[in-house]
């Protein structure tokens, strides 16, 4: 077998290496100094041999470091040697069976040059560190901010500064408006300017959880929790989210058998994995939306109150595009620029005679279903500018329903002429994936759960 074993000359010539490094016994008297010690000081080992070190360096801590049983790094000190130079040192007790032994004390710099080139490299390190972060910002950045958010309307601006405000803070917030106006929007707005931004927004649709999996989606698993999972265990949604925003969309369709469990999380501030032996704290803000008014739910004892107060810290409602129909020129014109980049079209605008129609229409799809107008006048025009024949299709008896006779009745109550509207986005949206109701759910804007029970409910075939 080779010799594998360093004589005690070498382990001397190692140390020697080191600038104006210093052994010490357990109670910090000098043992050995190197050579660049003694240059650097002036001081040769057999004038301080057995003498304290503070004795000799009143500003060490190598006593500290030593009784404490933890080193001391990069500690700055004015040791004034013959060339009047600033030091910093590192404190190291040598430990041995938990019981220190010995002390060992060496210099980082002893001159200004050495000082100013590990400067150089830890300002290098930096910036490449403040570069890697925010690549890491931008591929987790939230798909949305707060510049998406189109319109000049003083419902618009309200929004806006309820979304800042939001921002600031890190309680929970409820996002409440009809579908279509963009409750997602605003949840990823909030998000990308909070403090959080560099953490994961995660997203979980409530109504496409059933009441038995939501455990496992939101808390996760350990190995061998139940039959069929993963070897390996798997992470809940709010582990996903550590440190950033998780957000649940549509809230009101969370299952009376989910929500205590979902409260007991806010309160306790903490999850438990199923099969799991203990509890994880949590860190992570929640925002969540509804489309149907909470209180109203809690009122019916359709949603628990305790929850609903829990959740109901920060409130912020979202105006309907009826609301706010002069922001209808704006969001035409973007939502073009959008689609001629998406679709590979090149159309122009809008002719005025389409935005008069636009502004008497009442939009109960809201902001998607004006994109999902556009989109298909686009596709029935291609290029140029739309005209009224583009949309005809679409709209035909639809404005007729809404206005009011000459007696001041509604042709249709307002309630029945959504649920028509809703049934024919539907089908027209059915019609364009060839029934793929995956894509279509996705267009949608809603989960494939609730396509299905909208289908049923309005006896699509």
């Amino acid at each position: 077998m080779p010799d594998y074993k360093i004589d005690d000359e070498v382990y001397k010539l190692i140390v020697e290496q080191l600038d104006g490094a210093v052994v010490t016994d357990k109670d910090g008297r000098y043992v050995y100094v190197t050579k660049s010690w003694e240059d650097y000081f002036g001081i040769t080992l057999e004038k301080v041999k057995g003498k304290y070190v503070r004795d000799v360096v009143p500003t060490t801590r190598i006593h500290e470091a030593l009784e404490n049983k933890r080193s001391i790094i990069g500690y700055p000190i004015p040791l004034k040697a013959k060339d009047n130079h600033q030091s910093f040192c590192n404190y190291i007790p040598i430990i041995k069976n938990d019981e220190v032994v010995a002390g060992f004390i060496y210099i980082i710099f002893n001159n200004e040059k050495k000082a100013v080139e590990f400067a150089n490299m830890l300002n290098k390190m930096t910036d490449e560190l403040n570069y890697y972060q925010q690549e890491l910002r931008n591929l987790r950045k939230s798909k949305y901010n707060i510049d998406d958010i189109i319109g000049e309307s003083d419902a618009v601006a309200k929004l806006r500064s309820q979304i800042r405000r939001a921002a600031k803070s890190t309680s929970n917030v409820l996002i409440e408006g009809e579908t279509g106006v963009g409750k997602e929007l605003v949840a990823h707005s909030i998000h990308d300017l909070s403090n959080r931004s560099m953490k994961p927004l995660i997203k979980v649709n409530c109504a496409a959880i059933p009441s038995e999996l939501f455990e496992s989606e939101l808390f996760g698993y350990e190995h061998g929790a139940f039959t069929g999972a993963k070897k390996e265990g798997k992470q809940g949604k709010f582990e996903l989210a550590k440190g950033g925003s998780l957000f649940l969309d549509e809230i009101n369709q969370l299952s009376v058998v989910a929500q205590p469990k979902l409260l007991r999380v806010l309160q306790e501030k903490e999850i438990e994995k199923i099969g799991g032996k203990g509890s994880t704290p949590i860190d992570v803000r929640l925002i969540v939306a509804t489309n149907s008014p909470l209180e109203k739910m809690v009122k019916d004892r359709k949603f628990r109150d305790d929850l609903y107060y829990r959740l109901n810290v920060i409130s912020i409602r979202i105006p309907s595009l009826r609301e706010r129909k002069g922001d209808i020129p704006l969001l035409v014109n973007n939502i073009i620029d959008k689609l001629n980049f998406q679709l590979g079209l090149n159309v122009k605008g809008v002719e005025t005679e389409v935005l008069d129609k636009f502004m008497e229409y009442d939009w109960p799809g809201n902001i998607r279903e004006l994109q999902n107008v556009i989109e298909r006048g686009m596709n029935i025009a291609l290029t140029g500018s739309l005209t009224w024949n583009n949309f005809e299709e679409y709209f035909h008896n639809k404005l007729s329903r809404f206005k009011v006779c000459s007696n001041n009745k509604a042709i249709l109550p307002l309630k029945q002429a959504k649920g028509d509207i809703e049934k024919e986005i539907i089908i027209e949206s059915l019609k364009k994936n060839n029934n793929n109701r995956a894509q279509s759910a996705k267009d949608l804007g809603i989960s494939r759960t609730m396509l299905y029970k909208k289908i049923k409910h309005y006896n699509i075939n």
